[in-house]
């Protein structure tokens, strides 16, 4: 199965760029500032504040997951600590690597089910980390790199993937480790409410039973005015929308679709 992820919902996530990587690890990052919803790229940055999230962040050192991952016919493995830094960020620890495929490897962290076999055609991710290519000063995997774009709350990712390094994609999965995250509940007692348009959140909402659960983003909208529109946080609407977002860089775009079912994120 090929996996095609586009750009979705909340704009632009770590897009992994690995030919002449010189190091692993590499991703870019898109800008924080909440910028108006528009038909087009080009509207400008407005700063907003983003509120805190409800419940106590894990302190740091906490491991909130703990898994092996190795290709199907086991000649690659290696071990996977996601750990907090106390800041609402996580790194992933690595240790007792090994590896006879004499090839070039590649780990991504996915908000998908994959599976051994399937492609990935793109290569966006949210925590990565590549050695071994020609020419790459790293041959073997980071001790410690970043689960970038994850948010206050990582656990909406599935799996975690070892793939081979082609020069472009895609990247073949050869080794699949399904998640199992133990991390606090960031957002306790989150509810969605729709209070109405208002001005910076004019787009039109699904509802199932009377609960919203999808809202359409309308030209000229924010993440600030559509969080006060529905009663919750900024951080709360990226906590909802983190795996059909593609990473938590939020530069909403007219006609995209925010997620605002708990139970769907």
């Amino acid at each position: 199965m090929i996996r095609r992820t586009g750009v979705a919902a909340l704009g632009l996530a770590a897009v992994l760029t690995v030919t002449g990587c010189a190091t692993a690890g590499s991703a870019h990052h898109a800008a924080t500032n909440e910028r108006p919803a528009t038909a087009s790229p080009t509207a400008s940055a407005t700063p907003t504040a983003v509120a805190d999230p409800a419940g106590p962040a894990p302190a740091a050192g906490t491991v909130v997951l703990d898994t092996d991952l190795a290709t199907a016919d086991g000649r690659a493995s290696i071990h996977l600590q996601v750990v907090a830094t106390g800041n609402d960020a996580y790194v992933v620890q690595t240790s007792a690597y090994r590896s006879t495929l004499g090839q070039p490897l590649a780990i991504f962290f996915r908000q998908f089910d994959e599976r051994v076999g399937d492609t990935i055609s793109d290569g966006v991710s949210f925590g990565y980390d590549a050695w071994g290519a020609p020419g790459e000063t790293a041959q073997v995997p980071d001790r410690q790199f970043a689960l970038q774009e994850a948010g206050d709350d990582p656990s909406f990712l599935r799996t975690v993937v070892l793939v081979d390094r082609p020069e472009t994609a895609p990247w073949t999965v050869l080794g699949v480790s399904r998640l199992d995250w133990h991390t606090p509940d960031r957002h306790p007692g989150l509810t969605v409410h729709d209070s109405g348009q208002l001005a910076g959140a004019t787009g039109s909402v699904e509802s199932i039973d009377g609960v919203p659960r999808w809202y359409h983003v309308a030209d000229g909208d924010t993440l600030h005015a559509i969080g006060r529109r529905f009663g919750v946080t900024v951080a709360d609407l990226r906590y909802l929308s983190a795996r059909q977002a593609l990473g938590l860089a939020y530069d909403l775009r007219a006609g995209e679709t925010l997620n605002l079912d708990r139970t769907e994120r």
